[in-house]
């Protein structure tokens, strides 16, 4: 067996000695990475990595030699930061609009960074434009200890006001689609070599400027070595069109308005006019990068901040298919109200995570985002997770909410930290297996 082995269990227990009766040092969580310090018979004395907790004995059943997959939903208050671990590498979804996820990076990864000099992230995937998205990845980029593959987007860019830009995204043109005629955004961008000429040219949004001239200087110093800009015509992300037991990520939108030459996008309207104007934020939103990740029996949704008239899009290019059904769902545009019942009917996930804050102005998630997204589910026993409602305000700090997903292909399960650590069983988690039982089945069946 290998010195280094991955908890196997939804929560893997740590004993003082090597027995089942001996008192337990701590628990962790289904691909917990395990350093294996010695060998008696059946068990092994593990540790996990720095500030992960006490180490302990464990069983040979209950741990495996591969990481499985791994999902956090970081807080980052109001706004989307995801991190993806598999045997493939490192993803990230978003970034959050403050430091919230930048700190979280540099504290998973510390260990790693002090081993190896750096932290080497495959992907960063830029769901859309917007703050609460990606301005929380620029001092990420910035920072030397971390390097990057490929840095997918969706190609609108964000001019300034003063640009003289229609609705501060670029160039729009009439087009008759379906019949009916429509604004499109014709103007977008693709490569690093494109960032760095809108930078050049200026006139972009100061936080959408700062975080390209990251990426144009990761770039140079060799940290960074593309920028690639995806739509559903990609089908899968580079190097993740996995099969039954690696990652496969299937990219299912934006959609563009036609299947091949140039990206054009729909400029969306609200939903209270959806015969008027195209809107600024909806085309923005609307327009989000949709990921499918599929792990051996599990599949899980990132689909950014779609809004009604983007998942009518959706649903009328899919047609009669339906890639959308997963069992676990980041829930849109945090919970906002914007949202079709038809899109939820089509998800109907058994778990639901919700990421937002409590800035004033927002109100995410709203009371029939929330009634919603658990009335169209699978199960008796469906979960919904906050990462607003996973943290707490103690009188000196704040500990910001964690939810986590993990899969070993066959097991799924879900955990949040506990407001309060258990003394005696050293157990910091709550953990849920996928589909979720109830806490008392065994007792009440």
């Amino acid at each position: 067996m290998s010195d280094i082995v991955y908890a196997d269990q939804p929560e893997t227990i740590l004993y003082e000695h090597p027995n089942e009766k001996s008192s337990p040092r701590n628990h962790v969580l289904l691909g917990t990475w395990l350093r294996v310090l010695e060998r008696q018979n059946n068990w092994l004395n593990v540790e996990p990595r720095p500030n992960r907790g006490d180490g302990g004995w464990v069983s040979k059943n209950e741990v495996r030699n591969d990481p499985g997959l791994k999902i956090f939903f970081v807080d980052v208050g109001q706004g989307d930061g995801a991190i993806i671990e598999s045997a493939k590498g490192i993803i990230v979804i978003d970034g959050g609009p403050n430091s919230n996820f930048y700190r979280f990076m540099r504290h998973r990864y510390k260990p790693i960074i002090q081993e190896q000099g750096h932290v080497h992230i495959d992907a960063i995937v830029v769901s859309h434009p917007d703050d609460d998205h990606f301005h929380g990845l620029t001092r990420l980029i910035e920072d030397d200890d971390f390097t990057f593959g490929t840095i997918y987007h969706n190609g609108i860019i964000r001019y300034s006001g003063n640009a003289g830009k229609e609705l501060d995204l670029g160039i729009f043109r009439n087009r008759t689609i379906s019949g009916k005629d429509v604004r499109v955004l014709t103007e977008t961008f693709n490569s690093i070599e494109d960032a760095g000429d809108l930078v050049d040219n200026g006139h972009l949004m100061s936080r959408f400027n700062d975080f390209w001239l990251a990426a144009w200087n990761a770039h140079v110093d060799g940290r960074l070595a593309r920028v690639h800009r995806i739509t559903n015509r990609d089908k899968t992300l580079s190097g993740y069109s996995g099969t039954q037991s690696t990652l496969r990520i299937e990219v299912l939108g934006p959609v563009p308005t036609q299947r091949s030459g140039r990206i054009e996008y729909v400029g969306f309207p609200p939903p209270e006019n959806p015969k008027g104007q195209a809107s600024k934020s909806h085309t923005i939103n609307g327009h989000s990068i949709v990921l499918k990740l599929i792990y051996g029996e599990h599949s899980f949704l990132f689909s950014g901040d779609l809004n009604i008239p983007a998942e009518k899009h959706l649903l009328a290019h899919y047609g009669s298919k339906n890639p959308f059904r997963v069992n676990i769902a980041k829930a849109c545009h945090h919970g906002s109200s914007d949202f079709s019942v038809a899109f939820l009917k089509k998800v109907l996930p058994q778990v639901n995570v919700f990421s937002s804050g409590e800035e004033r102005g927002h109100d995410h998630p709203m009371p029939d985002a929330l009634g919603a997204a658990g009335h169209h589910t699978r199960g008796s026993l469906p979960l919904l997770f906050s990462t607003e409602l996973a943290r707490t305000a103690g009188a000196s700090r704040t500990h910001y909410g964690l939810i986590n997903a993990r899969s070993n292909g066959a097991v799924l399960t879900m955990a949040q930290m506990k407001e309060r650590r258990t003394a005696r069983t050293r157990d910091v988690w709550n953990s849920f297996t996928v589909p979720w039982k109830g806490r008392f089945h065994k007792e009440s069946s």
